[in-house]
């Protein structure tokens, strides 16, 4: 008997939550520090509470702004382009809309919590909104922070607006605003610490790809899998056909770029191989690696079906992962290279 979305998605989020869940325990190994500071240990260094509480933010924030630049990108250079060939009507442009909204939501949220916690990891003086005020206007962090929710804003509406207008330069825009979102991903990163322009080019270059990747998986069953399912069979198989050749080539393009600047990346973060082992930033590099592992074969066999069953479930299956994904990178961000 055949299974609903619902079902077969459901067992496969508790299947993530529960690797997640030994995730953590890995990185927790003994439950406390010693000296009665609540931390985990990892390789024989301490991670502290405050310092996980970061790596999670930090994993969410990362997240939000990759899918919220990522998923403009797809609708801008995936699915107008089908769904204007294939003359299928009506999009997803509510779900759309509402999905970049509650992404921005989260960017902002994120962006609040974060900004609050570097104020008092800095200060060392307890939370306040006079310290978080002061945090965000007269720091490098907080006011790359405005900025980045500022151009995320800018993003938001005007993807919302070019849903309803259907000019081509409204898309642009809105692609360019959220290309400018990563940048400022960028500046707070370990790339703008090493300095010179090859490391900032290519974190920014690593993020973009990483969005036009993921804003495919997101894409997918936002404004194309969900709606198509009240189109016609030949309709529907049309246009999912070509929003993936389409997306075949971008995301090909996009995991080459990814590899490149990965390994560039851990050629200038990581100095020996001793290192990844035995450190936390080695052992959420190894995480996002394992991850990545998982995640490539699995888009390898949504490319070679090109939209057949079971597209639907194995891009809900490379969510999951891109979302571990995301968290092992919040803390591989957060924390001191070796």
């Amino acid at each position: 008997m055949k299974r609903s979305a619902r079902e077969v998605a459901f067992p496969s989020f508790v299947v993530c939550v529960v690797i997640a869940g030994l995730a953590a325990a890995g990185f927790a190994g003994p439950a406390y520090a010693q000296g009665g500071e609540h931390g985990v240990h990892v390789g024989g260094e301490s991670l502290g509470a405050l310092d996980v509480a970061v790596g999670v933010v930090h994993g969410a924030a990362l997240g939000a702004a990759v899918f919220l630049a990522g998923v403009v990108a797809f609708v801008a250079l995936v699915w107008l382009p089908s769904h204007r060939a294939a003359g299928s009507g009506e999009w997803g442009a509510v779900a759309f809309t509402r999905c970049v909204w509650a992404l921005f939501a989260l960017l902002a949220v994120a962006g609040v919590v974060e900004v609050s916690l570097y104020a008092v990891r800095a200060s060392g003086e307890p939370f306040g909104f006079a310290l978080v005020g002061q945090a965000f206007y007269e720091t490098r962090v907080g006011q790359t922070w405005l900025v980045r929710l500022a151009f995320a804003l800018a993003a938001v509406l005007v993807a919302s607006w070019a849903t309803r207008a259907a000019r081509d330069g409204l898309w642009w825009a809105a692609v360019a605003s959220g290309a400018v979102v990563l940048l400022t991903v960028t500046q707070l990163g370990h790339a703008a610490t090493e300095g010179g322009v090859l490391p900032f080019a290519a974190d920014w270059l690593h993020l973009g790809a990483g969005a036009l990747w993921m804003g495919g998986l997101l894409g997918f069953p936002l404004v194309l899998i969900w709606p198509a399912r009240k189109l016609e069979a030949n309709l529907k198989s049309e246009l999912l056909g070509s929003a993936v050749r389409r997306f075949s080539r971008l995301a090909t393009g996009a995991v080459m770029v990814l590899v490149a600047t990965g390994i560039y990346a851990i050629l200038l973060q990581v100095p020996s191989l001793e290192s990844v082992f035995n450190t936390p930033y080695g052992r959420a590099l190894v995480m996002k690696l394992g991850l990545l592992v998982i995640l490539l074969p699995t888009g390898l066999i949504n490319m070679i079906d090109r939209g057949k069953e079971p597209f639907g479930r194995m891009v809900g299956a490379e969510l999951l992962l891109a979302l571990g994904i995301f968290g092992a990178t919040g803390f591989l961000t957060s924390l001191p290279p070796p």
